[in-house]
């Protein structure tokens, strides 16, 4: 409605501008003519100044609403960016909290289990789980915890290195700090995937 009345605003005062001054080119002091000759050049002299200072001003305005309607198509794009990157790192940090929950028998105590989370944050030794079913939670938890540092990478590259994703690098560092100490349950590879899931908290990867 703004950018409407502006126009009009300004369609007014070029019609007054552009009229006027043609009426201190012919003179100030003259009457105002009656004859229909002179109002038929009046009308050329208006049209050819007055249309092209009007046509200037509808493409200013037009470059200005595309312009305009490029900035919020990219806001929109990037919002849908932030939401989609978001819901992917929320996902990979809903199934890590769920697997962490996973209860896993107790070493030599029949019937009795544990959750995995209490081993992981320290809260019990490793030794207390049975064994095999320490290093197969322990597997899981290292691919869990790959997908989880690679979305957070993309999300600190495309929409912002702080808050959200300051809260889960603590938790992902804490994660890998786990693993790191438990390598030798995870295979010949588990070495390089754990540097490239430093690298992408740390941001070296894009450098």
């Amino acid at each position: 409605m703004s950018r409407i009345l502006f126009v009009f605003v300004v369609g007014l005062l070029l019609i007054a501008a552009v009229s006027g001054a043609y009426y201190a080119y012919v003179g100030l002091e003259l009457p105002l003519s009656t004859d229909g000759q002179d109002w038929g050049e009046f009308g050329d002299y208006f049209g050819g100044v007055a249309g092209a200072l009007l046509a200037f001003l509808s493409i200013l305005l037009l470059v200005y609403t595309i312009h305009l309607q490029s900035e919020q198509l990219s806001a929109a794009q990037h919002e849908m960016l932030k939401r989609d990157l978001l819901a992917h790192v929320t996902k990979a940090d809903d199934e890590i909290g769920h697997w962490l929950q996973r209860r896993l028998a107790a070493h030599n105590l029949a019937g009795e289990t544990v959750e995995f989370g209490d081993v992981v944050w320290g809260l019990l030794e490793p030794s207390y789980i049975n064994a095999k079913e320490f290093k197969l939670a322990t597997v899981r938890l290292h691919k869990l915890t790959c997908l989880y540092c690679e979305a957070l990478a993309l999300y600190r590259a495309n929409i912002d290195p702080y808050f959200i994703f300051k809260y889960h690098r603590q938790k992902a560092q804490s994660l890998l700090d786990f693993l790191k100490e438990h390598q030798g349950l995870l295979g010949q590879m588990a070495g390089p995937s754990l540097q490239f899931c430093q690298m992408h908290l740390d941001g070296r990867n894009e450098a």
